[in-house]
């Protein structure tokens, strides 16, 4: 027997063993470890679980524990056609269309006035909501008032008798990068531009209940679901009629309502919104 020859044999058998060493802690490691009581006993079976069904009374329970969207929701029995038709009414706005077709509003699209006026928090949003309409109006509401702050600014600045504290006012606000924002908060909308269109009667959603030791439970989250609406109005009627009309119902509507704006400002400059409001309001009832 050769050299090369032993060596391939013990090779061989070195491959073997380590083969039958690696299955036999395979199989040590895979094997179901046995419960304690029954591996001191010298049992080799564990015993299976039993697979119990539940009870009537504990399924009863958990339907109780169930919870229903719709409860404690305001508009569930609001109609599309009763929501569309206030915001084509004439007190919510002047908008009337000279083409003679679809003369309100939002037409007949009563779809479009539902996502605007269902906040996210009715029905947990599984019915849709006006979330992405109100991202669209929060940018829309930004840019007019820019103009509009930046127009009267421009004005005053040809004017011969220059308002000094019209144009500090304005230059305070358009300087500060959340000048803007602030005057534009959601809350703020809602607290007194949603009031003055009434927003609350035609709104579908879902308030916070907070609990409050003194008071007890108090229904929360008004002003900012009223706010979003505003903005989802405004991005809807941008969606349907386009800048122009978007602009004239904000500058008729909505600037005259910012009390943020329109209380700490100058009186000349109070002046300037109303006279504004009133053309965009005349302009509206004569669009194209």
């Amino acid at each position: 027997m050769t050299m090369g020859t032993a060596s391939f044999r013990t090779g061989t058998r070195i491959v073997a063993r380590a083969r039958l060493v690696g299955s036999a802690r395979t199989a040590t490691l895979t094997r179901t470890p046995q419960p304690l009581a029954l591996r001191t006993c010298g049992l080799r079976t564990t015993a299976a679980a039993p697979n119990v069904a539940p009870s009537s009374q504990s399924t009863a329970h958990m339907q109780q524990q169930s919870v229903n969207p719709s409860e404690g929701a305001l508009g569930s029995d609001l109609k599309p056609a009763d929501m569309l038709s206030f915001l084509n009414s004439k007190q919510f706005s002047s908008y009337r269309s000279l083409s003679g077709e679809q003369q309100s509003l939002l037409g007949d699209n009563a779809a479009l006035a539902v996502t605007a006026l269902t906040h996210e928090s009715w029905m947990y949003g599984m019915q849709g909501h006006n979330r992405r309409l109100a991202f669209l109006g929060r940018r829309a509401l930004k840019t007019y008032l820019s103009l509009f702050l930046f127009d009267m600014l421009a004005k005053a600045g040809r004017a011969e008798s220059l308002p000094e504290a019209e144009i500090r006012f304005l230059q305070n606000i358009l300087s500060s990068p959340q000048g803007v924002d602030n005057l534009l908060r959601t809350q703020t909308l809602g607290d007194h531009v949603g009031r003055s269109l009434q927003l609350e009667r035609v709104m579908r959603w879902h308030p916070t209940i907070r609990v409050d030791p003194a008071n007890g439970s108090q229904e929360t989250g008004l002003f900012k679901v009223r706010g979003a609406c505003v903005e989802a109005v405004m991005g809807a009627i941008y969606h349907y009629r386009g800048a122009q009309v978007a602009q004239q119902f904000f500058l008729s509507r909505i600037l005259p309502n910012l009390s943020s704006l329109v209380e700490s400002c100058p009186k000349s400059l109070q002046e300037t919104i109303a006279k504004t409001s009133n053309e965009a309001t005349e302009a509206l009832h004569h669009s194209p």
